[in-house]
């Protein structure tokens, strides 16, 4: 059944200023850009949303947002929610995320290489990739009865502040990584010296052992390492990670027993990473 959203009923909200360099660019196309940002309205924390609040979220015009939900909807993209003024990411959307997960058999080759790591040491394991000023996770193992954080396939995570993020961002050439940390600054300004600190202690600890700590500092109760994949033309990088409880990941056990087995999962990865994202 389509989906038929009533015109708005409310006073157009004007869109914020949206110029950019992309939309001077005659090849950019804003009309879609515009669609792409309200599916990203979309989180776990926000699953369900009205036209009204979609409007707030990205600074359109209401009668935009609410021409874009229309076509989303015809497309599969959007689905009605819990009531007929809510809408939901529908299985257009999802089919999209899976193929963009599984292709060329990089997620099926990980999945059991991080459970058999994960049922090891009785920790959880994730495989992200970058996504603007985010790390993606692409693929994740938990073992059972470990401490749980909301963290699942298709979540962003900051790179500024985990392990996925500060592996990346140590392994990445200079001229890119100085580029990621202005970004990361402009859009985050606040503490960015205390930031910028941990930055670099995580570039120490990769240039001395090859992996990152994170000892508590995304969760309290967590410990982690992380360190990147890097395809063997170093023109591609993700990152992993693996950790659990901190009574159960000290310091020593990540040096010594997680990050030789971590680095082997990453060195099974790395032809495959190369050979996916240029085919």
């Amino acid at each position: 059944m389509r989906l038929r959203l009533a015109p708005p009923r409310w006073p157009v909200i004007r869109a914020r200023s949206r110029k950019s360099r992309l939309e001077k660019d005659p090849n950019f196309v804003t009309a879609l850009a515009r669609g792409l940002d309200v599916l990203r309205c979309f989180t776990p924390e926000r699953p369900e949303l009205g036209t009204t609040e979609i409007a707030r979220l990205t600074g359109l015009a209401q009668s935009t947002v609410w021409r874009l939900c229309y076509t989303l909807t015809q497309y599969g993209c959007l689905t009605p929610g819990r009531t007929a003024d809510r809408l939901r990411v529908g299985p257009g959307v999802l089919l999209l995320g899976h193929a963009a997960v599984t292709h060329t058999g990089l997620s099926e080759l990980a999945l059991p290489l991080m459970k058999s790591l994960a049922d090891e040491f009785e920790a959880s394991v994730s495989l992200a990739q970058r996504y603007r000023t985010g790390m993606v996770i692409i693929q994740r193992s938990e073992a059972p009865n470990i401490v749980k954080v909301d963290l699942h396939i298709g979540a962003s995570i900051a790179i500024s502040h985990s392990s996925l993020g500060l592996a990346y961002l140590a392994a990445l050439p200079a001229d890119a990584r100085q580029e990621l940390l202005a970004a990361l600054e402009r859009e985050h300004p606040q503490d960015w010296d205390k930031t910028l600190r941990g930055i670099q202690q995580a570039q120490q600890e990769y240039d001395q052992q090859g992996f990152v700590f994170n000892l508590g500092k995304s969760h309290a109760d967590i410990n982690a390492i992380g360190l990147p994949v890097v395809s063997p033309d170093g023109r591609h990088i993700m990152a992993l990670t693996c950790g659990g409880a901190r009574s159960r990941f000290s310091r020593e056990i990540l040096t010594h027993q997680v990050a030789p087995a971590l680095k082997a999962v990453a060195t099974a990865l790395a032809p495959v990473l190369g050979a996916d994202l240029q085919a």
